[in-house]
């Protein structure tokens, strides 16, 4: 009988410690697991539907900028003038900016590598000019140009991935867009400033 009982402790004991074993191993696995989904869930994200702009406007002079293009230097405003150009606030990882990239690279590739400039702002402080450099061969144009530009989405007051703006060729705001870029946006935006 004492033997019984010391069997069934023994026994519970080992079921309590397995509990308590398993019990440490959700929780560290709970705790990776939310740490891991922290790091790498951006804060940035599309625009709502019913999103309002704010701060720079059509018919503004763009501001100025400085970037760097890991292929092709030092880029500012002045490179671009003379010719419209489409700037992109990106992310490599946004979906919808990947689609719209891509309906951008057809409308460059229809009209002629020379008729306008792209520009792809990068805004996602953890990416890597590697990741600019693929994301370009993947989704864009060998012409277009790429770079991280935190402080030029500041100063173009972006709040929101997939925003566009449209600059003429003297560097006049001509559209501004947050919405994912379809084919059929691009000819009446572009169009009238080839």
């Amino acid at each position: 009988m004492v033997k019984k009982i010391e069997t069934k402790r023994a026994s519970k004991k080992k079921y309590v410690t397995a509990g308590i074993v398993i019990a440490i191993v959700i929780g560290i696995v709970a705790s990776v697991s939310s740490q891991s989904t922290q790091t790498e869930q951006p804060e940035l994200t599309t625009a709502p539907e019913a999103t309002a702009l704010e701060g720079l406007g059509f018919g503004d002079v763009a501001p100025d900028f400085s970037l760097n293009d890991p292929q092709n230097g030092k880029i500012t405003k002045e490179t671009f003038s003379g010719k419209p150009i489409f700037i992109f606030f990106t992310t490599t990882w946004c979906t919808p900016c990947q689609i719209g990239a891509q309906n951008l690279a057809t409308y460059d590739r229809e009209t002629g590598n020379d008729a306008f400039n792209v520009l792809i702002v990068f805004v996602d402080e953890r990416e890597t000019n590697m990741q600019f450099i693929e994301w370009k061969k993947r989704f864009g144009m060998d012409d277009w140009y790429v770079a991280e530009g935190i402080e030029m989405a500041e100063k173009y007051k972006v709040k929101y991935l997939d925003t566009k703006y449209v600059l003429d060729k003297n560097g006049i705001i001509r559209w501004i867009d947050l919405k994912p870029l379809s084919y059929s946006t691009i000819e009446p935006v572009l169009g009238p400033l080839l």
